[in-house]
């Protein structure tokens, strides 16, 4: 999905506009997009394998239930889940992941 010019926003649920679907809506470019000018990306980087499992399947801008007046940004994705998998923190960014098992 890392071609950004080609990725199809279509496949994306949720309210928000196309452009921040397109902006966010794939993971390897939306990561791919802190590097600096001219960084190759890592190869083995810690957690590549996760990243590139990920599909966003929701991004929507929903009033906050605790502040109405105010507004709050949802963005839903898909994993598959497999053995090793770990938990993984990032600094830049609060990410929720709820895993439902069947």
């Amino acid at each position: 999905m890392s071609n950004a010019g080609q990725f199809d926003v279509s496949q994306i649920g949720g309210n928000a506009s196309e452009e921040i679907k397109r902006l966010l809506g794939d993971p390897e470019a939306f990561f791919n997009s802190f590097r600096k000018p001219g960084q190759s990306p890592p190869l083995n980087a810690f957690g590549r394998d996760i990243e590139l499992r990920m599909k966003i399947t929701e991004i929507s801008i929903l009033k906050k239930k605790e502040e109405p007046q105010k507004l709050e940004g949802r963005a839903v994705m898909e994993i598959e889940v497999q053995e090793g998998a770990l938990t993984l923190r990032y600094e830049r960014t609060c990410i929720e992941v709820t895993l439902q098992t069947w």
